[in-house]
């Protein structure tokens, strides 16, 4: 009769096997979840970029919202994601303007839009308004 073992202490190969199996799979796992956090966070920015879009009285061109930088930042003494998102807008339907907003982990940061307290002429930059 052979005495029992814990299969970690034993030299068996199925156990290593497992274990790489398990790693993959964690690896995966994580990745998917990486993932479907980009895509969420995208989704925030662009719903975050409508609100301050319509709040300004400007056009949020849907289809320009792009992630620019990723970094890691201390806010209110924890290490957070910083998301910054540009994109761009339309003040008139026939100009483009270039803006961004900055999520911190879920909620937003700061951001930057050109500033409409006239119609421009033509030719004219428009001038941006950082707030924080």
């Amino acid at each position: 009769m052979r005495p029992c073992t814990l299969a970690s202490l034993g030299g068996d190969p199925h156990t290593q096997t497992m274990l790489g199996t398990w790693l993959l799979l964690l690896a995966i796992a994580c990745a998917v979840w990486l993932w479907m956090d980009a895509l969420a966070a995208r989704e925030r920015a662009i719903a975050y970029g409508r609100e301050l879009c319509r709040a300004a009285g400007v056009q949020l061109l849907d289809q320009t919202v792009a992630l620019k930088r990723v970094r890691i930042r201390l806010v209110d003494r924890l290490p957070t994601l910083v998301r910054r998102y540009g994109f761009e807008i339309s003040i008139d339907g026939s100009d483009r303007h270039r803006g961004h907003l900055d999520l911190q982990g879920h909620r937003l940061g700061s951001w930057s839009l050109p500033e409409r307290t006239r119609p421009l002429a033509i030719g004219e930059p428009a001038r941006i308004v950082v707030r924080n």
